[in-house]
Order: C-alpha cells, then structure tokens, then sequence
C-alpha cells in the first residue's frame, strides 16, 4: 500500500504517444492541432515535415509530422486540397482513409 502512495506521489513524464497528438512545447498552431508523433521516416515516406519539441520524451527519430499542411503544403496526401488531421477536428470535406500516418482517428480531410 506505501509503495502505491508512493508512486501517486512522483511527478510524470509527459510522453507523446507514438502516433498520438504533438504535446510538447513547440506543439503550436498546426503542429498541435493537427500534428501527429511519428517516426521521421514514416513522416518522410508519407511526404510530410516535422519538428522537433513537439513529441516530448519520445526517441530522438519520434517528431510531431505535418502531412499536406504548411510548411509542405505541396503534399496533398489524398487529391488536391487535403491534409491529414485527427477526426476530432472535423472536416468540411470527406475523411479519406490510409493516405496518413497512424491510427483510424487520423486520416485526410478531402474538401
């Protein structure tokens, strides 16, 4: 039973998941609100940049990714105008999927 309090007690690392949202301190704007954790070659492999800070904790090859949005908007991942986002976001347009890195919460907004 101490040894639970215990660990109640220290303070947590803040992890950003592999394939979880940016949360690190340069996790803003873009890179926080649709940036994902992701290995650099995956990133690269789907066309995307990335940033270091945002996946804090993470290996050193884990950044936050962008795919189809600024600084590389040039990569539209599914058709002109589109990016990859997380389905909480909302899209205007239609969700697309396996055109982005991770999950099934994220995938690419087609307007």
């Amino acid at each position: 039973m101490h040894f639970v309090l215990v660990l109640a007690t220290l303070p947590l690392a803040a992890f950003a998941a592999l394939n979880g949202r940016c949360t690190g301190s340069a996790a803003t704007g873009k890179w926080g609100e649709s940036g994902i954790c992701v290995k650099t070659s995956t990133c690269n492999s789907y066309g995307g940049s990335y940033t270091t800070g945002a996946c804090p904790n993470d290996p050193a090859d884990v950044k936050c990714c962008l795919v189809g949005i600024t600084p590389n908007a040039a990569t539209q991942p599914c058709g002109a105008d589109s990016w990859c986002t997380w389905t909480a976001n909302g899209c205007l347009g239609r969700w697309i999927s396996n055109h982005c890195p991770g999950g099934s919460n994220y995938k690419c907004c087609n307007i």
